[in-house]
């Protein structure tokens, strides 16, 4: 009976050990995947084992980051073109102005229906003095047009640039999770449980790989 129990204890102590080192292994695991999936979605699933989610979340991500690629590259030619063309029907200078001038260049012919349209609203900030490299003036209403076309193909080519930087952020949130459902459901398991009988019970230890 001493030996029954005896072995008993140390079956019990045996599986406690090892649930406890599975235990340690998932979590190392899952800090790991996890740790990967953030750097780039699809490594993670790849070293739990899972190589055919990691291609597909993998194959996502390069295909996000050429596009972020592509609208970026769009939207800064498109942006030094409108640039160029009102330097040459405009008279703009060449030198670096803020996104707002660009925009106000677009809907007045020249600085000085710009000044007079804010002087007409009591906006007196918003005027820019003459003579300096503030100056425009449009050759021709549809050489303005032609500007505001160029300008708004490069908006729409830096919005879809961000909207990919979004895209890859879900990515790497459907990547985690994923990760997390993998390392939860493949793990090894120990379990012990208590049987009850009339007169005594049963302990058992269970353990699944």
């Amino acid at each position: 009976m001493r030996v029954k129990v005896l072995g008993l204890l140390i079956l019990i102590y045996v599986g406690g050990i090892a649930q406890a080192e599975d235990q340690s292994h998932n979590r190392s695991m899952e800090k790991g995947a996890l740790l990967r999936s953030i750097i780039f979605p699809g490594w993670g699933q790849h070293y739990l084992g899972n190589d055919h989610l990691a291609r597909q979340m993998m194959t996502t991500e390069v295909s996000l980051w050429l596009l972020h690629g592509v609208f970026n590259g769009a939207h800064e030619w498109y942006r030094q073109d409108y640039r160029a063309f009102a330097a040459l029907h405009a008279g703009v200078s060449y030198r670096l102005k803020p996104d707002i001038y660009y925009y106000r260049l677009g809907r007045y012919n020249s600085i000085e229906d710009f000044n007079q349209a804010q002087l007409r609203t009591r906006n007196i900030d918003a005027i820019y003095d003459r003579g300096t490299d503030n100056d425009w003036e449009w050759d021709s209403s549809d050489n303005r047009e032609r500007y505001i076309e160029i300008r708004q193909v490069s908006l729409r080519a830096a919005k879809a640039a961000s909207f990919t930087v979004g895209g890859m952020v879900i990515n790497r949130a459907v990547a985690v999770i994923q990760v997390l459902f993998l390392s939860r459901k493949a793990g090894p398991t120990a379990e012990i449980t208590l049987e009850p009988h009339p007169g005594g019970g049963r302990l058992c230890l269970r353990l699944e790989f």
